[in-house]
């Protein structure tokens, strides 16, 4: 089970939200990210919009990089001749 935090705001007359820190803190958000909200049944969600480069970086840290030199396809390598 999660535990369960509630934490109010207010908007602003533009119709726009600070998000708490707490929940900045708690979704690792920082400036420049993306945030997705999803309603279901009233109930309204908001998450981190991890992108592909946020989810290599995340995994580069837990595994190590995996880069390697560039393949050598060897001299076979060159013109590509179908016969008709």
């Amino acid at each position: 089970m999660q535990n369960s935090i509630r934490i109010k705001a207010k908007l602003s007359s533009k119709n726009q939200l600070t998000i708490p820190k707490a929940i900045r803190d708690s979704l690792g958000l920082s400036d420049q990210d993306k945030v997705i909200f999803q309603i279901n049944n009233g109930t309204v969600t908001l998450k981190k919009d991890n992108d592909f480069w946020d989810e290599v970086k995340r995994q580069e840290k837990a595994y190590g990089n995996l880069s390697t030199d560039e393949l050598d396809w060897g001299s076979d390598m060159g013109e590509e001749v179908i016969p008709k």
